[in-house]
């Protein structure tokens, strides 16, 4: 699994680096605002999109509960749904066709 930079502007005085994979974004724009989510480099990700991979870990067996630990149920369940509904498989699986389909750099 990929994991990718941004910046989350938490308040006037603290902003955090977290390196996240592409699918616990839109939890995290949730949760702070999309408008307090920004690239590494300070950059909307609408406009500027999510930029290259910072790292990568291997896929975890269970990340509904990772997630759910990390941000509360509520949270996790509020952008992908029920755990049975398969929300963040289906969000899981179409990261990793996306990235499969991108050209490789030369």
């Amino acid at each position: 699994m990929k994991l990718f930079a941004f910046k989350i502007r938490r308040d006037a005085h603290t902003t955090t680096p977290v390196d996240i994979p592409e699918h616990e974004l839109p939890i995290v724009q949730e949760l702070f605002g999309e408008e307090n989510v920004q690239t590494a480099d300070g950059r909307s990700v609408e406009e500027f999109g999510i930029g290259e991979p910072s790292g990568e870990v291997p896929d975890p067996e269970d990340e509904f509960s990772r997630l759910s630990a990390k941000y509360g149920s509520e949270a996790v369940e509020e952008v992908y749904g029920k755990k049975a509904s398969k929300g963040l498989e289906t969000a899981m699986a179409a990261t990793k066709k996306a990235a499969s389909k991108k050209p490789e750099a030369k």
